[in-house]
């Protein structure tokens, strides 16, 4: 198709900021629509008025039909779908129908995360290495089983939760609250139907980021996820709390190894099994000492991996992405951008498993005033990303702008409308602050300048993003 020009994002978390926002770069778009509202989209293109060719629509990922007549009425060429849930509940199937070009895989293909133990038997299937495991949806059964434990387990509810259904457990007390949790208080619902008792697994974590259509498939730059809450990898697992791409632990070697044993079978795999996969696949994996294992199949990009890996691609997205809809991907249109990034997201006070109340965030115009938000513009007249940008998540705008008024000028960037609104922290992880560089290490050290500048009531965040394990 040709390179799309209006496009609609489904989703406002931070991982659609970070996508729409890529795209954006590209001069060609001409309206780009995002749902629910996220003010951290950022239009390089404003003219000398501020006018954007952004907006806002007030439609939930769930309503499916008014997706769809949003789509139809504002003449979307592409529509990309960021989270998970929508496209496990048929999103995509249902814009093809309407004749509407989708960038994210189908109902059948999203099986792949959203029962982890369809991914589990899939890759049995086809010789995909993975952790070993157990199948329950009998509370008795499982405590029985983890009454029998002499050491380390994880124990995964099988469906959606948000990337809070993983506990990990240190031995037979852990694993034993762990089930109860699961399937007897099912504190993640219908996701605690079926639960894994799977190996734990030991090493680096690398995440691989794959774009995969037509049988195709192409490796963006490989990146290490912070999933725990808090230093030292303690606490909770959260959606993750910050990544580093790209990550030292990805050596020629490993990348070698990860194309030979677990992408090239997975390929192979969605063929033989019939799965049309248009879209993002991010691959969890640990470097083990047995090589290559995969944690997880997500059937979108990661979050915060979104946030790293798509600075770092010298790439027209609307394009490559239009392609990837029609099954016609061409992986040579995927560049790298050297250099390197890190994101460190903050958090509320309560987060992952509690609300905090909305407090106002201070200091964004200290860090638009030295002039790191601003794309910048190549020698050949092209848009780069910005040395640092902040991806929104859980972040409030007061008072809240008109959804998508016929007007461009509705929708202004957010460092250029801070005299006219507040912006405040909503809820769980609120921001990230990613910043590129010539290294890590530069990268990081950016980062953390930067975030020193942001505060609201209760925030924290890790301190160790890119400290080297």
């Amino acid at each position: 198709m040709a390179e799309p020009r209006r496009i609609l994002v489904v989703g406002n978390g931070g991982r659609e900021c970070a996508l729409a926002n890529a795209m954006l770069l590209s001069p060609g778009v001409e309206r780009l629509l995002i749902t629910p509202p996220n003010w951290g989209v950022v239009d390089p293109h404003c003219d000398a008025d501020g006018a954007s060719r952004a907006g806002v629509l007030q439609i939930k990922v769930d309503d499916h039909a008014a997706l769809v007549a949003a789509a139809k009425e504002h003449r979307i060429d592409l529509a990309v779908v960021g989270p998970e849930a929508p496209l496990v509940a048929g999103l995509t199937d249902e814009l093809q129908a309407a004749g509407i070009a989708v960038l994210g895989c189908n109902r059948q293909a999203a099986q792949l995360e959203g029962s982890k133990i369809f991914a589990k038997e899939f890759m049995a299937r086809h010789g995909i290495p993975t952790g070993s495991y157990e199948v329950f949806d009998d509370a008795v059964a499982l405590e029985k089983r983890c009454e029998d434990l002499s050491g380390p387990c994880v124990l995964k509810a099988d469906g959606l939760a948000a990337g809070k259904g993983v506990l990990m457990c240190e031995g037979r007390a852990d694993a034993l609250t762990a089930a109860a949790r699961l399937l007897v208080e099912r504190e993640f619902g219908a996701a605690c139907d079926r639960v894994l008792l799977e190996e734990r697994l030991y090493g680096a974590e690398i995440s691989f980021t794959c774009l995969i259509s037509g049988g195709e498939g192409v490796l963006l730059a490989s990146s290490t996820d912070y999933k725990r809450i808090g230093d030292q990898d303690t606490g909770p697992n959260t959606g993750g709390m910050g990544n580093i791409c790209p990550t030292p632990h990805a050596t020629d070697e490993v990348v070698a190894e990860f194309h030979e044993r677990i992408f090239n079978p997975l390929l192979a795999g969605l063929k033989a099994d019939g799965l049309d996969y248009r879209g993002f696949l991010f691959i969890g994996t640990m470097l083990t000492d047995a090589g290559l294992k995969v944690l997880e199949f997500n059937v979108r990009l990661g979050d915060p991996e979104a946030q790293v890996v798509l600075p770092l691609a010298d790439t027209d997205w609307p394009q490559v992405f239009g392609m990837a809809a029609e099954g016609q991907l061409d992986v040579s249109s995927v560049r790298a951008r050297p250099g390197a990034c890190v994101a460190v997201c903050a958090a509320t006070k309560n987060y992952p498993y509690g609300k905090s109340e909305p407090s106002e965030i201070r200091g964004m115009d200290r860090i638009h005033a030295r002039g790191l938000l601003e794309p910048r513009i190549a020698d050949d007249g092209g848009v780069e990303p910005p040395p640092v940008a902040i991806y929104f998540a859980g972040v409030a705008r007061e008072p809240a702008a008109a959804a998508d008024e016929p007007a461009p000028a509705a929708y202004r960037n957010f460092y250029d409308d801070l005299d006219g609104a507040r912006y405040l922290a909503a809820g769980g992880r609120v921001l990230a602050v990613s910043a590129l560089g010539d290294d890590l290490s530069e990268a990081r050290r950016v980062a953390y300048e930067v975030l020193g500048n942001l505060t609201f009531d209760g925030m924290k965040y890790r301190s160790d993003i890119g400290k080297l394990r």
